[in-house]
């Protein structure tokens, strides 16, 4: 929420400046500051605020992370690498707060659309795996299970869940 005002208070401020700039000496010495303008406003609707809540996600602050991650009102706009991480924080604050529909959607369509590293796409499938053996589903837990196994990922609790759950579905 922080970093989205200061991104919009630059833009104005360069856009202002910009304009200013383009009445008093004309295009040549403004057309800099209406780049940036246009460029701090681009990040916000291609980036927005992912990934400062990935990482208050990842350090435990569930309430700040979700705070931001609301902040995202149009997800179909972000680049697709950071609308995977918008599903896949979304899916992982909904889990933590045991609303298993909602997180199974949102960890569902990370998956589909892939994060960066083997470790978050691993995380995501255990969690699937836990939820559909949760509700007795045991070929969907399989399948997630096996996926999970499939990224390479040098984790160990994630490697310990795996076993954890591959006893259980055993």
């Amino acid at each position: 929420m922080f970093i989205a005002r200061i991104r919009f208070l630059l833009v104005i401020v360069f856009l202002g400046l910009a304009i200013w700039f383009h009445v008093v000496e004309g295009i040549g010495s403004a057309w800099y500051l209406y780049l940036a303008g246009v460029l701090l406003l681009l990040t916000h609707f291609l980036t927005s605020n992912v990934s400062a809540a990935f990482m208050l996600l990842r350090s435990g602050q569930l309430d700040k992370a979700e705070q931001l991650i609301d902040q995202v009102k149009k997800p179909e706009w972000l680049l697709k690498r950071h609308r995977g991480y918008y599903h896949f924080t979304k899916g992982m604050i909904a889990a933590q707060r045991n609303a298993v529909p909602h997180a199974q959607r949102h960890l569902t369509a990370a998956l589909e659309i892939g994060l960066r590293t083997p470790t978050d796409n691993a995380l995501a499938a255990i969690n699937l795996s836990n939820f559909a053996y949760q509700a007795k589903d045991r070929s969907e837990a399989k399948k997630y299970l096996d996926k999970a196994k499939s990224y390479k990922t040098s984790d160990l609790i994630i490697k310990e869940h795996i076993v954890r759950l591959e006893g259980a579905l055993a």
